[in-house]
């Protein structure tokens, strides 16, 4: 049996969604350490960092949602969610580690959990002019790889909006607002998906 460690709400719901789209049975225990410091410890057993999520596979154990979204597709994943073709494969590695590199890493926090303004503003501007990438990327297709949902669109959405943010990047962006059309609409595609809704019930 497949567990997953870490709340819904934190970073855990990427690897939630990964789970719900691949079909497979699993058993999430809720551990959020922020809000419980009781949950810090069994964590810590699991994950050096004491963070969440972390994944148990078998003798398996593996933290960091990226790496286990990756992993859950490589070894479960079929066509279309999982790409056949190694070129499509590849976009799926590109988008995916774009995402950490351009949306997690640079912008989100201090964007969100700054209480200087004007470092705020920067964050902001710094994010809003890396999601804009991904506007002129969708403008002929529905899909990051094409006319169809595959990881790489859940590991990108997931990383701009958490299903608990009500389909705005970071809770607080509407890209229709800023004239980028195209990634509303995919964005809009990509969280009305049931295993946002799925996700969204947990804890």
């Amino acid at each position: 049996m497949i567990t997953l460690h870490g709340s819904a709400k934190s970073r855990a719901s990427r690897s939630l969604l990964a789970l719900e789209e691949l079909g497979l049975s699993y058993r999430h225990v809720p551990l959020n350490p922020w809000s419980n410091p009781e949950h810090a410890e069994p964590l810590a057993r699991l994950n050096p960092n004491a963070r969440v999520p972390v994944l148990e596979d078998g003798d398996l154990v593996l933290f960091e949602s990226m790496a286990i979204n990756l992993y859950l597709g490589d070894r479960y994943g079929a066509a279309p969610l999982w790409p056949d073709d190694p070129k499509q494969r590849a976009r799926l590695y590109q988008w995916s580690v774009w995402s950490q590199t351009e949306i997690d890493v640079r912008a989100r926090h201090m964007a969100r959990f700054s209480h200087d303004p004007d470092i705020k503003r920067r964050a902001e501007e710094e994010r809003l002019a890396a999601v804009s990438i991904l506007d002129p990327a969708l403008a002929d297709r529905a899909y990051l790889l094409g006319d169809t949902f595959t990881l790489a669109d859940l590991n990108v959405a997931s990383t701009l909006c958490e299903p608990w943010e009500d389909g705005r990047i970071d809770g607080e962006l509407d890209p229709a607002d800023h004239g980028l059309d195209a990634l509303a609409d995919w964005l809009g595609r990509c969280t009305s998906r049931p295993s946002w809704e799925r996700v969204r019930a947990l804890e």
